[in-house]
């Protein structure tokens, strides 16, 4: 066990999860590589999740160095257990929890601290270690959505007076923004918007899977953006990830969220995709990924209350 110490760690760790990945039938339980990108282009980066990879990031590994599992973060109340199928074992899950449990986990006011880990619903050893640490399973599910491209796709998907496309250049980049923060801030009032120009989607822009062609959105009538879905693909195991999908509350139920994700599904196959996944964290989002995508896998989010200092990584 040690902590991440150079940037070749992370590299070897995107490796890592396209190995697992393919080993586990190309089902994703563990982490895909694109969600390792938009991880770090855009929560560490745009979101500051975490001031370094360094700090929050350890890997086990082999006498010869292979890699057998790695621990990290989404934000520092969540952590992710990403294990090689051939050293998934008890020992191993429960030596990594205790770990989260003394690195992650922030202290309220009071000391108290809690930590979410999650868990696949048919994943029965890491479930008996969390219950067995006192983690308690939350009741509600997380949706992941996948589906086949190689089964065929139906037809283009249009909505009359919108145009489905590739997101534009840099200059496109403030309209994007104010798009995504209309479909993820509904309710908020619009004063509260902080236009930066669209800085912090050259972050998702510039991760190793992006691609301008399935970065696609739809342009309503008045040229503003209505809705998006932004994909990426990962050509060495054949599959793809939706990590950003939104409609402006002003243009919902027209179905131009499932126009824009045809679009890229179809992009998708044209280039040799075989498999795209997204993830339902609320009803809205699943129904659209049901009538899209139509496979479910479920997980949850198992956690733990608890005092404990916490503990600082050093290598």
């Amino acid at each position: 066990m040690r902590p991440l110490q150079t940037e070749d760690d992370f590299w070897r760790i995107r490796n890592f999860l396209r190995e697992i990945f393919l080993l586990n039938g190309r089902h994703e339980l563990a982490w895909h590589v694109a969600r390792l990108d938009y991880w770090r282009w855009h929560f560490v980066n745009n979101l500051e999740v975490c001031s370094s990879l360094k700090d929050v990031i350890t890997i086990w590994e082999g006498a010869g160095g292979q890699i057998g599992a790695v621990l990290h973060p989404f934000t520092m109340s969540e952590a992710f257990l990403q294990v090689h199928p051939a050293h998934r074992h008890a020992d191993l899950e429960d030596q990594m929890i205790a770990h989260a449990e003394r690195v992650f986990g922030p202290a309220d006011d009071h000391g108290n601290r809690s930590i979410f880990i999650m868990a696949d619903a048919s994943d029965s050893v890491r479930q008996s270690v969390l219950a067995g640490r006192g983690y308690l399973k939350r009741p509600q599910p997380i949706h992941r959505w996948w589906r086949e491209l190689d089964d065929g796709l139906a037809g283009a998907v249009g909505v009359p007076g919108f145009d489905i496309r590739s997101m534009g250049a840099e200059d496109e980049l403030s309209a994007r923004s104010w798009a995504s923060w209309q479909a993820f801030h509904q309710g908020e009032p619009a004063e509260t918007y902080q236009d930066d120009g669209g800085a912090w989607f050259l972050n998702v822009q510039s991760a190793p899977l992006y691609r301008r062609d399935l970065d696609i959105v739809a342009e309503a009538p008045s040229g503003e953006i209505a809705a998006f879905s932004t994909i990426y693909f990962d050509d060495a195991t054949r599959s793809a990830v939706c990590v950003l999908v939104g409609t402006v509350p002003e243009y919902q139920r027209l179905g131009l969220g499932k126009a824009v994700l045809a679009e890229g599904f179809r992009r998708l196959q044209q280039l040799g995709a075989t498999r795209v996944f997204a993830n339902g964290y609320d009803p809205p989002a699943s129904a659209l990924y049901r009538s899209a995508l139509g496979r479910l896998s479920l997980s949850h989010s198992w956690q733990k209350q608890y005092r404990q200092p916490a503990m600082t990584q050093t290598s």
